[in-house]
């Protein structure tokens, strides 16, 4: 019995070694080269960094929709970003949107910030990456304000979003606008903003900073727009260097914030209305104007801090929303 089953063994080994030899022998025949097909451009979303042939499999994002301003003829699948010709500023062309009509952040557009509490502005928030602070519904970006669950009255703790275009989406100049409903309560902080890309080797202030839109909490009928640099990068108010706009019941409803910016200006506008306009120094230099480089979009809702908690913070507000609904650059033609 032992002989047998040791003999019928070697018949199975025998059997297996053959096939196995058979199926390398016509993959041969079919592929000598062991070729693997495949998308081989990296700009799609199928790319495969392996294949060694491109079979035309690449599926590419983009507007597919011939009438759009930003109709990407490469595109195979419409990405939800298509903008109408319309809502194009004069003398300007469509350098890149979010409309943020998907599912999830766009990552191949945005990063996500994570920060704890008192790194920036000693503001309280810790900054995660939680679709409980950021998500997108029904085409709305929201970055969501939350106190900490279970709460400390006494240890307070909350938790929010950033996200920024930093390596991914910048430029230098342009007319950049965003769409948004700012949340409401003492407490709270919103922003929208721009860093210089030389932020990564020069530091800040050096590199610039400008500042398209930001609201305080505890002053509810007024938004900011403000520039800095290194030779005044602190507390601007007062200077030619900010701008403020008044309106009663801004939190209410969506506005857009606008920047128009150029070599010699940077202007700053709410619903098409101009309310900062900054000339280029005469004879200025890199420490009064700093803004000849790309910059990249930030986009963040703060708890307390410096500015934002200079009345306190109020606990009732949470979950606070700051709603977004586009976020759009346009490149002078």
């Amino acid at each position: 019995m032992e002989i047998k089953s040791a003999f019928l063994i070697k018949i199975l080994y025998l059997i297996i070694i053959l096939f196995v030899s058979s199926c390398e022998t016509k993959k041969e025949e079919l592929d000598p080269d062991n070729n693997i097909y495949g998308c081989m451009n990296s700009d799609a979303i199928n790319f495969m960094s392996n294949a060694t042939v491109d079979d035309g499999s690449c599926e590419y994002l983009g507007c597919t929709e011939s009438e759009a301003a930003n109709y990407d003829s490469a595109a195979t699948i419409d990405d939800g970003n298509c903008i109408g010709i319309d809502q194009v500023p004069d003398e300007y062309e469509v350098f890149w949107n979010d409309e943020f009509s998907g599912d999830s952040l766009d990552l191949r557009f945005w990063n996500i910030e994570q920060m704890g509490p008192g790194a920036v502005n000693d503001e309280l928030q810790t900054y995660t990456n939680s679709p409980e602070n950021i998500l997108l519904n029904n085409g709305f970006l929201y970055i969501r304000a939350k106190k900490d669950n279970p709460f400390d009255p006494n240890q307070p703790g909350y938790t929010s979003g950033r996200i920024n275009t930093a390596g991914k989406v910048d430029l230098q100049y342009g007319y950049w606008e965003v769409r948004a409903k700012l949340p409401s309560g003492t407490g709270t902080w919103p922003a929208i903003w721009m860093l210089n890309s030389e932020i990564f080797t020069v530091g800040w202030p050096y590199c610039g900073e400008i500042d398209i839109m930001e609201h305080v909490g505890y002053d509810p009928d007024r938004v900011f727009f403000s520039i800095h640099n290194t030779n005044n990068y602190g507390n601007v108010g007062g200077t030619n260097q900010q701008g403020i706009y008044n309106l009663s019941g801004i939190e209410n409803d969506f506005h857009t914030y606008a920047i128009e910016w150029g070599p010699t200006y940077i202007r700053g506008y709410i619903d098409g209305i101009l309310y900062f306009n900054y000339a280029k120094p005469m004879g200025g230099n890199y420490g009064d104007w700093p803004y000849d480089s790309p910059f990249f979009l930030i986009i963040n809702l703060a708890v307390g801090g410096e500015w934002g908690g200079q009345q306190g913070v109020d606990n009732s507000v949470f979950p606070a929303s700051f709603i977004i609904d586009y976020a759009r650059m346009f490149r002078k033609i």
